[in-house]
């Protein structure tokens, strides 16, 4: 998974490069999701999951490709002056190679520096809720183009009035966004006053009331009856392995995760081709269709449901009998939550196809769990077609090479006498008739009445 899939710009790329940000965990993945349907978020989360990178890096994105950077389109609350301060120089780094700017306002700051900083309409306002609602009290302002206000780390407020004062000083569409690692009243209450039907993001899993945790951390974890497989797939291989192992299992309910949309469809059309019934889901789909389409697998109507770019948190899985990782998750926790899925009993086994380009993800994988899932031998019918291309290829080169060892080719018959002389009669062009290159030697011109004539119409 990597950053290139949320269609960014060249400018916000560098700048994650820059922070040694490679790609995005699963969780940032689902917070940046949820911020572009610009409702109303909380999210679950602590600051070590550094929200900021799902929250924040679309509003950079849309600011660095727009060419007017005049009036404040982003309000931060932090929980305090450290945090604060830490956010305001992660968005002065993301958005340099932009020239986006963003300014701090902390109690330890001057307040007559801060509130001409204020007015001047800095693009991104990342402040403490104390300062802020001085400053904005002291101007009188009110803000008609914020596009996002984040009170991050929400736990720590104390001071909500506050909050709801900065809140109501934003007018027109707004998307209010807070974090917290904790619920609390305090925050339920806060949720009701100013957020508007808030969507909730996390990837906490809901557990069933006789549900057993398997670990006090409750982080995802494998069960030990859970069969695990894996095939070493060649290059080029891909498709035609994961053909050869449904057909083993024709009466199987598949689910096979994918990682993009674009894989999810094409596998779609060659499993419509090959006669199978299957269904594709990503994230881009609407409500309606995506219901429709996973109300088609879970009623039986189809037997394989294609997943693209959506974590195994988010599909309500009710039954199957297998699960395959077409593509290796490049996280962990991805891995242990389609894992989790399989080890509440909606599936007996789970496979992954591993490629070349898999095979440091697995390895990945096999490192945390501490041991490695079972490996399946190549299908026959895969085994012989890459025989066969191999064969080929070797018969290719051979020919390429040059002559064979085992046949010698006829000798050359010399010509007759009668070629022959036709040969040596053609005309044998000097260097300086060739164009380019040597020139040879000249030939020494003719003098008298003969080279007259010649030197004339040449």
């Amino acid at each position: 998974m990597s950053f290139n899939q949320f269609r960014l710009s060249s400018d916000i790329l560098k700048g994650l490069k820059d922070t040694k940000i490679e790609s995005p965990t699963p969780l940032q993945k689902k917070i940046f999701k949820a911020v572009q349907e610009k409702k109303d978020l909380v999210i679950n989360t602590t600051i070590e999951e550094n929200p900021e990178v799902g929250y924040l890096i679309s509003l950079l994105n849309e600011l660095s490709r727009s060419e007017r950077r005049q009036g404040t389109r982003a309000i931060i609350i932090a929980g305090n002056k450290e945090r604060a301060k830490k956010l305001d120089e992660w968005i002065w780094a993301i958005g340099y190679h932009s020239s986006i700017e963003s300014a701090c306002f902390t109690p330890d700051g001057n307040f007559d520096e801060q509130f001409t900083a204020l007015m001047a309409g800095p693009l991104v306002i990342v402040a403490t809720p104390d300062r802020l609602t001085d400053l904005l009290e002291k101007g009188k302002m009110i803000f008609r183009e914020v596009q996002q206000m984040i009170v991050d780390q929400a736990e720590l407020i104390e001071d909500w009035p506050a909050i709801e004062a900065i809140s109501n000083r934003v007018i027109g569409k707004c998307q209010r966004i807070f974090t917290a690692a904790k619920d609390s009243k305090e925050l339920r209450e806060a949720e009701k006053q100013i957020l508007n039907d808030p969507k909730l993001v996390t990837l906490a899993k809901k557990k069933k009331p006789d549900e057993k945790s398997a670990k006090d951390n409750g982080k995802p974890v494998i069960t030990k009856d859970l069969t695990q497989y894996y095939i070493n797939v060649p290059p080029r291989s891909k498709i035609s392995t994961l053909m050869a192992h449904l057909d083993k299992q024709n009466d199987d309910s598949v689910v096979i995760f994918t990682a993009s949309r674009k894989t999810a469809d094409r596998l779609y059309k060659i499993l419509r081709k090959s006669n199978r019934r299957a269904v594709s889901i990503h994230d881009k789909l609407d409500s309606d269709t995506f219901k429709e389409r996973f109300e088609r697998f879970t009623s039986n109507n189809v037997q394989h449901l294609l997943v693209g770019e959506l974590s195994a948190d988010d599909i309500p899985l009710e039954h199957a009998s297998q699960v395959i990782n077409y593509d290796v998750p490049e996280e962990v926790s991805e891995y242990k939550l389609r894992a989790e899925l399989v080890g509440d009993g909606k599936a007996s086994r789970i496979i992954s196809l591993v490629s070349k380009q898999d095979r440091s993800d697995i390895k990945t994988i096999c490192k945390s769990l501490g041991y490695a899932p079972e490996e399946v031998p190549l299908p026959k019918s895969v085994k012989e077609k890459v025989s066969d291309k191999q064969g080929n290829k070797k018969g290719k080169s051979s020919k390429r090479g040059g002559r064979s060892s085992s046949k010698k080719r006829p000798p050359r018959k010399k010509p007759s006498g009668k070629s022959q002389k036709k040969i040596h009669e053609l005309p044998r062009p000097t260097f300086d008739q060739l164009e380019g290159g040597r020139t040879g030697k000249k030939k020494k011109e003719k003098k008298g009445i003969l080279g007259f004539f010649k030197k004339l119409f040449k």
